[in-house]
Formats: structure tokens, C-alpha cells, sequence
């Protein structure tokens, strides 16, 4: 039995962590256990293959890069005609999404003079960070705004990693830091936002205001338009959510499981629109892949949905 493992980075080399990745067979079906997320350092691995052509499919819309796939071949057959085992590894390096918060930031310049100890310290960080060390790498950081506050570059990655520690309250003065200095970065203002409406409801309009922005300078950023709609529903613009969740799905190449559950939370529980609800559900079991158990619940709920779809038709 087989292996095949890689690292997904960005175009910059930084390591993806939470990325989707599918195996499919030779029929382009998802493999047993073909279904798994990006660790901590960006990697991921399909363990007990056999020998065959594979298809390693990464989705990449929680970051706002290009979905991508590569075809794997697991041949390990030996002289007497017998399976062996092999280590197969294929890395993704993932490009910008046309119109999206990475791609909205190509081509404008942002230029700040900045202390060459400081850039020393932060150049160091970056390599700590991307080798693992991230006590070193984040205590870099630290040490470079404290030689130059307005580090825009240090701000924002610091926010970066406190975000993605799930420490929103801590990334949050570094994003506003951020915006202050570099008002035409869309990825700031979309962390910043992420980050208040993950602190709650009482956030959200502050929220609403950084995610406003963001998908200003990145219109067609699927994931700014995703969480945008959330906090609206949350916060009762239910028009405005609709309007923005509905322009994510349409973005979208592919299914997002996660845009299709809040569509169909948002139609079923807010405009009560049953049908409509029982549509992003089906679309939702479709994108998630799921199965068993989780499967049939969801059925059911559909199921339902179509019910209460009827009985509001009947009555008027």
C-alpha cells in the first residue's frame, strides 16, 4: 500500500492550513477516505492506496486562490507482478482568484521606507514561520513593530496569525493598525471583519463596515461576499444577505458546502422560503459529499422543507 502527501502553499511559498483536498480514482469518483484538510503546516496525506491513476483535487475557497488539480500515478508493481508500497508526493502552489482579495492587491504598490533593522528582523520571522518555529517567527514580528510601528507588512501578518489561532480580540487592533496605514488592502479590511463578527452579534455592524470595504476593493471575492452575507443575516439584513450570499454561489466554479447551508438556513429560518431552503440543502449534500447517518438526517430535513413548501402553497 501507498502513500501520496504535499504541502499546499500560496504563490508566495506561505503553507495553506484548512484547505479542502479530494483523491479521486482512475473514474474521477472520490476514493475511500479520498477526502481530508490541510494540517497546521499546510500538508496533507492519503494513506492505504493501491496501485493506479489518482486525481488530487484542492479546493481553495477560504482563501480566494484557484481550485486546482493534478493527476498522481501509484505504480509500485515488482519483477514477480505484485503490489509494493511507495511514497508519492505532489505540492500545489495556488494562484489568485481573478477578481479576488489576493488578485485585487496585484499591481498596487504600497511602499513604506522601512528600518533595515526591521526588515531584517521581519525577513527572519517569515523564514521561522514557514519553517514551523512559531513562537520564534511570531516574537519577530513583535520585535519588528516595536522598532516600527507602522510596519504595515508585520501588522498584518501578526493579525494573520492570531486570526488563525482563533484569537479574533488579539488580531483585531492589528488589522485596524493595518487598514489605518494601507486603506487599499482588501485582505486587511476582510480579516478585520472576519475577526468582529467572530467576537458576536454585537460586533456585527462593525463588522458589516470592514466587510463593506473589503468587497469594494475586491469585488469578486467569493469569501468576502460569504462571510459579508453572514453577518447580514445576523443582523437582520436579510435582503442585503440574500443579495451577497446569492453573488458568492454565482462566483463560485464549484459548490461551496458553506454557502449553500447559510442559503439554505437564510430561506428556512428568516424568509421562509421552504422550497428554496430544500434546494440549497440538496446542493449542500452534494458539495459536502456526505454520506451515512449525516446523509439521511439531512434528507429527512429536506424532506420536510418540501412539506412545509406544499402546506404554504395549499394555503394560498
Amino acid at each position: 500500500m501507498s502513500t501520496i502527501s504535499g504541502t499546499i502553499f500560496d504563490k508566495q511559498r506561505n503553507p495553506l492550513i484548512d484547505i479542502d483536498v479530494e483523491l479521486l480514482d482512475d473514474y474521477y469518483r472520490v476514493a475511500p477516505g479520498g477526502r481530508t484538510r490541510t494540517d497546521g503546516s499546510g500538508r496533507y496525506q492519503f494513506n492505504g492506496l493501491r496501485d493506479g491513476r489518482y486525481t488530487v483535487r484542492v479546493f481553495a475557497f477560504r482563501y480566494d486562490l484557484e481550485d486546482q488539480e493534478m493527476p498522481v500515478e501509484i505504480n509500485t508493481q515488482n519483477i514477480r507482478g505484485g503490489e509494493g508500497s511507495g511514497y508519492f508526493t505532489q505540492d500545489f502552489y495556488l494562484l489568485p482568484k481573478k477578481g479576488g482579495l489576493a488578485y485585487s492587491e496585484i499591481g498596487v504598490i504600497f511602499a513604506q521606507e522601512v528600518p533595515s533593522a526591521a526588515k531584517k528582523i521581519y525577513d527572519r520571522a517569515l523564514t521561522d514561520l514557514s519553517s514551523k518555529r512559531q513562537s520564534e517567527g511570531i516574537s519577530g514580528l513583535y520585535e519588528a513593530i516595536k522598532i516600527f510601528p507602522e510596519y504595515y507588512a508585520a501588522l498584518h501578518r501578526i493579525g494573520k496569525e492570531l486570526f488563525i489561532a482563533g484569537n479574533f480580540e488579539g488580531a483585531i487592533p492589528y488589522f485596524l493598525k493595518a487598514v489605518e496605514i494601507n486603506p487599499k488592502s482588501g485582505t486587511s479590511f476582510y480579516y478585520l471583519g472576519y475577526s468582529l463578527h467572530s467576537l458576536g452579534k454585537e460586533y456585527n455592524k462593525a463588522a458589516i463596515t470592514a466587510l463593506d470595504q473589503a468587497h469594494a476593493l475586491a469585488p469578486g471575492s467569493t469569501q468576502v461576499l460569504y462571510v459579508l452575507g453572514k453577518a447580514e443575516r445576523r443582523e437582520g439584513k436579510l435582503q442585503e444577505a440574500e443579495k451577497h450570499l446569492l453573488q458568492a454561489k454565482k462566483l463560485s466554479k464549484t459548490g461551496v458546502a458553506e454557502i449553500h447551508k447559510e442559503l439554505a438556513q437564510l430561506y428556512a429560518n428568516d424568509l421562509k422560503k421552504f422550497n428554496e431552503a430544500a434546494d440549497e440543502l440538496e446542493l449542500y449534500l452534494k458539495a459536502s459529499k456526505m454520506s451515512g447517518d449525516e446523509s439521511k438526517v439531512i434528507k429527512k430535513k429536506i424532506g420536510e422543507l418540501r412539506e412545509k413548501a406544499k402546506t404554504q402553497t395549499d394555503k394560498s
